[in-house]
């Protein structure tokens, strides 16, 4: 996997996503959204002083699906861990692993395998493989 992954880093020319990366970024994403409906769902009630049972419904559905993108988030960080890790073996500064990274999201993208959404994911991911680049050192 982090073979492929570096050889596909090193390709300027990026044509197809490891599929194991682009169904754990459409997963993500996918889950990210729907976590983020219900929590605004959830957000609209006070609770505080409301717990009716509708509105303890609202609140374990949201966990579930808080639960949902905590998995889905977890995996797809693993796919960019290892595609981090790969370059980083090879002594990759992290300016280029970063443009790698930034490449990548792009080729999703334009693969549609994810959707712009304004940078959001894409600053989330740039935010992991620096961690995951500083972690491996």
């Amino acid at each position: 996997m982090v073979a492929q992954q570096s050889a596909l880093a090193r390709d300027s020319d990026f044509a197809l996503a490891p599929s194991d990366v682009s169904d754990a970024a459409t997963r993500y994403q996918k889950f990210r959204e729907i976590e983020a409906q219900y929590l605004a769902h959830m957000a609209r009630h006070d609770l505080l002083l409301e717990w009716s049972a509708e509105v303890r419904a609202t609140v374990l559905e949201a966990r579930e699906h808080v639960w949902a993108a905590r998995e889905a988030r977890t995996k797809f960080r693993e796919q960019v861990r290892q595609f981090v890790v790969g370059l980083r073996l090879t002594r990759e500064p992290l300016s280029a692993v970063l443009r790698h990274v930034r490449s990548m999201i792009e080729l999703l993208e334009r693969s549609g395998a994810i959707h712009a959404d304004g940078g959001s994911l894409e600053a989330e991911v740039l935010e992991w493989a620096i961690e995951e680049y500083e972690s491996a050192a």
